[in-house]
């Protein structure tokens, strides 16, 4: 887990290009040994800073998820990216900077919005109306949480909550909100 927490610490501050196995042993303290019996190589290692920073986040929002709970949703994900920016900058900003992560949450995202959304994903997230309904939503979503997480939209949380509801209700219809 310390191999994970460096490279946590190292992509969420210096992004992916800070990333590598000798500045990862060296933030965690360990030698390149360990490295190596974790993990195959660092793009291994980049998919577990991914999923573990992914975790964090579901595990925030999941309450509001079960609720159905559109806002909440929204709410508790501004929160955590208010508490902690390196949230941001891992799941949103850097999967965009790089190939080899894009890749792989291209191949993650589709079963993490239906998981999320349930029904209210209407469709197979193989059909590429659907994929391109998604796309414009997360491009939309991914646009205002970095821009709110560097603070260029105020400080109104609930101001920024309603709007990202708005945008996300105009994009994909049946996602709905339910009054708070």
């Amino acid at each position: 887990m310390r191999l994970v927490d460096a490279g946590i610490a190292i992509t969420g501050t210096e992004g992916v290009a800070g990333l590598g196995m000798r500045a990862v042993c060296r933030e965690a303290g360990l030698s390149q040994k360990f490295f190596y019996e974790s993990f195959t190589d660092i793009d291994e290692l980049l998919h577990a800073v991914y999923a573990a920073t992914l975790a964090r986040l579901e595990e925030e929002i999941g309450p509001a998820v079960s609720a159905r709970d559109l806002p909440g949703v929204f709410d508790a994900a501004a929160r955590l990216m208010e508490a902690d920016p390196r949230v941001c900058r891992i799941l949103l900003i850097e999967p965009v900077a790089d190939a080899r992560l894009r890749r792989h949450v291209r191949d993650t995202i589709p079963a993490i919005t239906i998981a999320a959304l349930g029904d209210l994903a209407a469709g197979s997230p193989a059909d590429p109306a659907v994929r391109m309904r998604f796309s414009a939503l997360f491009g939309a979503l991914i646009s205002l949480f970095v821009e709110w997480t560097e603070g260029s939209l105020g400080s109104d949380r609930a101001a920024f909550v309603r709007h990202v509801c708005g945008v996300a209700t105009q994009l994909v219809p049946q996602l709905g909100v339910r009054p708070r």
